[in-house]
Formats: structure tokens, C-alpha cells, sequence
């Protein structure tokens, strides 16, 4: 076999991997229209990929007689894939197999809020975590970040509720475990996490929004999250100005959302009404009176997630999607506050859209940042090699 014929081998092999992690098992027909390949090449390469244990058949359901359609999909746990997502000072690291199965996860404490030592914690704890996972693992590395990510160049722009600016966070991890490293905003690692595996996983047009310090959006086309000039297309939704002279944010606007909607604004809010008697009360437990009926921190939840119901009917009008999904640390913590930002939402936008959408929350827990920062390192730099070694 010559080069240039291995080479497109694994090309159609690598393509038909890439498909069924997208869009799941799928008959050999569907997968020549997802990869544009021939039908021979197609029964070609499922055959070798087969023989090396990466694919399975699996029968579909039979629905006229005759003899059932027969699926392709991935094997589980063949390979591990590695992802982390940074929030509250804590690393969330997960290994996860090609179909999004958790392999292994833990929870790292970062004791300084600088990134360096963030990244330190990281890196250190990585060697022991992937002897611990039973399966070769895949030498790249997902991460999740907060703020603003240039994800093309792997930097932090900035992450204003962490004051961090210009981090080269993907040189800096490189430099220390020699992966490639690949870097988004943790929001839209979530959203690509729902997208493929929860909430959205049945759609082909949806948004996440993700709600916690800040708030970001990711927007997602076929299973794929799209990308802007920096790679960030929807991140700087927090940004978006809801009210011209609203309070300063650290980008130097005023009115952010993220300063009217999410976790701060809870908190100051509450802060605000509350002049009777000082409470040092944090955006969980004011969600939680909220949901108990307190009066102040039900004004605190619901104007907050007023704002961003505003915020998500100019979504919905804008990008017209089969879904909209909710998740974070907010959406998490409050029912309230979904609730009230849907409401909002509904009455803002045009009804015609509103009644075709659908509105969910997120389905997977702390380990979605994790999951969808490893789901993308996938896209982005799996080879066939990778897997053969």
C-alpha cells in the first residue's frame, strides 16, 4: 500500500469515527451522506474498523419484516479522553470514553485565584489521575475556562470576575505535559456537552446559555458548536447591554447583563433590599429562600432572571432555535429563577418563534464542563494515529 493510499484510508476511517461520534450509531447509507463518502468506501472502512475493535454492529429495531437494519456505532471504553473545567477555584477533571461515558472524575481544590497556580494544581495532579484510568488514553487535553477565550490561539482574553487578562493558558499547560491542548469557554463546553449527549442531544439548531459569575452562550448547528473571529460566537452574551446607564462592569460597559443576571447581581441585590439586618448570604442560599418564599430574595431571583429573559427573547429572534437550554450554577440552584426567565422570554419574543421552540434545562451535572471541553478537543485535533498506537 502506498503512502498516499494509507493516508486516504485512514481519512475515510477517521471521517466515519468523527460521525458516529456526532450523530451517534447510524446505518452504513446514513454515514456515507454525513462523510460524502461512496458506499464502498464506507463498507471498506467499517470493516477494518471493525476488525480493530473501534465499531460494533448492533441491530436496529425491526418495523415491516424482514431482516433488521443493522447500525454501526462506537465501542465503548476502547479509548479515554481527557477534559477539565475551572470554576469557584476547583478544577473538575474527567476521562471520558468516544461516546461520552465517565471513565473517572475528581474534584481539585485551587487554594490562589491567580492562574498560575491554578494551572500548577492542574498539571500536577494529571499524571496520577491518567494511571488511573483503564484504557489508553488520547494524548489531548479539553479545557473549560471562564471569560472571553481566543480559542484559536488558546488565550484568555479575559475572564473579568477573575481578573484575569490575556492568559496564554494553552502555551503554559503544553509547556508542562506536552498534549495538545485545547481551550473554550466552560459555558459553551457545557452547551456542547447537552448538545451531543443531553438536553439538545435531538436537535439540530439549539443555544445554550450557561449562568453562574458570568453568562455565556453557545450556539450549535448540527451537532456542531459554531464558532466566531475568536472562536467565540455567542461567549460574550454577558456582555450584551440590557440597561444604557445599569452598573459598570469590569469590561468598562455599563448595563452588562452578567452585571443585571447572574451571580454578583443576585447577591448585591439581596444585599440592597435586605437594610433590617446584615446576612452574608451567598446566590445558593438566597436562591434557596427564594424557593422557600422569602420575600426579599424572591424580589432578588426573579428581577435577575427578568433580565435575562429579556436577553433570551433577542436570542430566540435573532437565531430562531429547535431549543434553548439552561444551565449553570444559577439554573441549577433556583426553579425561580428558570421559570421567571422563560416567562419573560415568552412574553418578549415573537410568538411565532416562541411556539416553535422548545425549552429545557441541562441534563448533566458538574461533569458537562469536563465532558464538552474533552467532546471538542475530539473535533479538533483527533487523528486515526491517535488511536492505533
Amino acid at each position: 500500500m502506498t503512502i498516499r493510499n494509507k493516508h486516504v484510508e485512514q481519512k475515510s476511517k477517521l471521517a466515519i469515527l468523527q460521525a458516529l461520534r456526532m450523530h451517534g450509531s447510524s446505518p452504513r447509507i446514513r454515514l456515507a451522506t454525513l462523510t460524502g463518502l461512496s458506499r464502498a468506501a464506507v463498507s471498506s472502512a467499517i470493516t477494518e474498523l471493525m476488525e480493530s475493535g473501534l465499531v460494533i454492529e448492533r441491530e436496529l429495531l425491526q418495523s415491516t419484516g424482514g431482516r433488521p437494519p443493522i447500525a454501526i456505532q462506537l465501542t465503548p471504553r476502547t479509548h479515554a479522553v481527557i477534559g477539565a473545567d475551572y470554576e469557584h477555584q476547583q478544577w473538575t477533571l474527567g476521562a471520558f470514553d468516544l461516546i461520552g461515558h465517565t471513565m473517572n472524575m475528581i474534584q481539585i481544590p485551587v487554594g490562589q485565584s491567580d492562574p498560575q497556580s491554578a494551572i500548577e494544581m492542574l498539571t500536577k495532579q494529571l499524571p496520577a489521575f491518567i494511571k488511573s484510568i483503564e484504557a489508553p488514553i488520547i494524548p489531548v487535553l479539553g479545557l473549560g475556562m471562564p471569560g472571553l477565550i481566543d480559542t484559536e490561539h488558546g488565550i484568555i482574553v479575559s475572564a473579568s470576575d477573575l481578573g484575569w487578562e490575556r492568559v496564554d493558558i494553552r502555551k503554559l499547560i503544553e509547556d508542562r505535559i506536552d498534549w495538545p491542548t485545547i481551550v473554550l469557554n466552560r459555558h459553551r463546553a457545557r452547551g456542547l456537552a447537552e448538545c451531543r449527549f443531553g438536553s439538545g442531544s435531538k436537535n439540530s439548531h439549539m443555544i445554550y446559555v450557561g449562568v453562574g459569575t458570568g453568562i455565556a452562550a453557545g450556539l450549535f448547528h448540527n451537532q456542531r458548536l459554531l464558532s466566531g473571529a475568536l472562536g467565540g460566537a455567542g461567549e460574550l452574551m454577558g456582555h450584551i447591554t440590557i440597561v444604557p446607564d445599569g452598573p459598570l462592569c469590569p469590561c468598562g460597559n455599563q448595563g452588562c447583563l452578567q452585571m443585571l443576571a447572574a451571580e454578583s447581581a443576585i447577591e448585591h441585590e439581596y444585599a440592597t433590599l435586605n437594610t433590617d439586618t446584615y446576612e452574608d448570604m451567598t446566590m445558593d442560599t438566597i436562591c434557596e429562600a427564594a424557593e422557600l418564599g422569602d420575600p426579599i430574595a424572591f424580589l432578588a431571583v426573579t428581577k435577575a432572571a427578568s433580565y435575562l429573559g429579556i436577553a433570551l427573547a433577542t436570542m430566540l429572534n435573532l437565531f430562531n432555535p429547535e431549543s434553548i437550554v439552561l444551565g449553570g450554577p444559577i439554573p441549577r440552584a433556583s426553579r425561580l429563577y428558570v421559570t421567571t426567565a422563560m416567562k419573560v422570554m415568552k412574553e418578549r419574543a415573537m410568538s411565532q418563534i416562541v411556539n416553535g421552540s422548545d425549552f429545557r434545562t441541562a441534563a448533566i451535572d458538574e461533569a458537562g464542563g469536563a465532558l464538552g471541553a474533552a467532546t471538542f478537543a475530539l473535533d479538533e485535533r483527533l487523528t486515526y494515529p491517535m488511536l492505533i498506537k
